[in-house]
């Protein structure tokens, strides 16, 4: 019987390699961020994959994080600018240069010494904001392989919100809800950002590069907060008009933390992971 990460533990231990958690510390723009690097059994190196949580990131997926290592991934989770503990002020734009800055953490080459990484080998895996960066940082050409994941296009948000009174009003409500684990920000300087910059947050303006790469677009079918009608179905049909080749696109039965459903998650996932391995 083969070897399932999902539901095993390795059948062999390698006591000389062994599986680690370790603290990862780097700065970006002037603040320090802090996250943790899920490390593999194995001398390596490994392909590795850097993990974005959402907004605010009470979600974030380590069930996920340990899967991939036992499918023999280093996996990375850091938290941006401003969140849960890390320095400085929290923005969206924050956290797509938060999110590049980690991304030259993980090629630098004392990171790749020191925690046994293949530089030709990173995947960058994003959950709802997290996807939405995700996109972006390969929609600039930093990567070739992602995967948006329930991803939320925060430039279709901020042009609802610049609409609709009712948009505004359950948005502002909503960033209200999400400030405690945030610092430096309020929830009048996000609806101001996400409405400034809503043409430069759409992610729809990167189909053309991302119908070059590797992509995947998981959705959840009962995504009240991210419905499939504004942001998934439109990049999929945007990708698919520019011929994109190498696009997966899931819809799960699921809400937007795939609460029932983080099995089946994980699954689609490696699965889209074994098939790079092809390439």
């Amino acid at each position: 019987m083969s070897y399932d990460p999902i539901s095993q533990d390795p059948p062999i231990i390698d006591a000389d390699f062994p599986a680690k958690m370790m603290d990862v510390l780097f700065e970006s723009h002037g603040a320090q961020l802090n996250g943790i690097m899920y490390a593999p059994q194995g001398a390596g190196p490994h392909p590795t994959i850097l993990l974005l949580h959402g907004f605010p990131g009470h979600e974030r997926n380590f069930d996920l994080a340990q899967i991939f290592r036992r499918a023999g991934y280093n996996v990375m989770v850091f938290h941006y600018r401003g969140a849960w503990g890390s320095e400085g002020e929290f923005r969206f734009s924050h956290v797509l240069e938060d999110a590049e800055t980690a991304l030259q953490y993980l090629r630098d080459p004392q990171t790749v010494q020191h925690f046994n990484i293949d530089p030709e080998k990173i995947i960058v895996i994003g959950h709802s904001m997290g996807g939405w960066t995700a996109l972006h940082m390969a929609g600039k050409g930093l990567v070739k392989r992602v995967a948006s994941i329930a991803g939320v296009n925060i430039g279709v948000w901020g042009e609802t919100v610049a609409d609709s009174e009712d948009a505004k009003r359950y948005s502002m409500e909503f960033f209200e809800e999400s400030l405690p684990p945030l610092s430096g920000v309020t929830a009048d300087n996000l609806i101001d950002e996400v409405v400034q910059y809503m043409d430069d947050f759409d992610t729809m303006r990167l189909a053309k590069t991302l119908s070059h790469l590797d992509v995947l677009l998981v959705a959840g079918g009962r995504d009240d907060g991210v419905p499939l009608s504004l942001h998934h179905t439109p990049m999929v049909h945007m990708l698919e008009r520019n011929n994109a080749q190498q696009l997966t696109h899931v819809i799960l039965d699921a809400d937007h933390g795939f609460s029932d459903k983080r099995i089946a998650l994980a699954r689609t996932i490696l699965d889209w992971l074994d098939s790079l391995t092809k390439l």
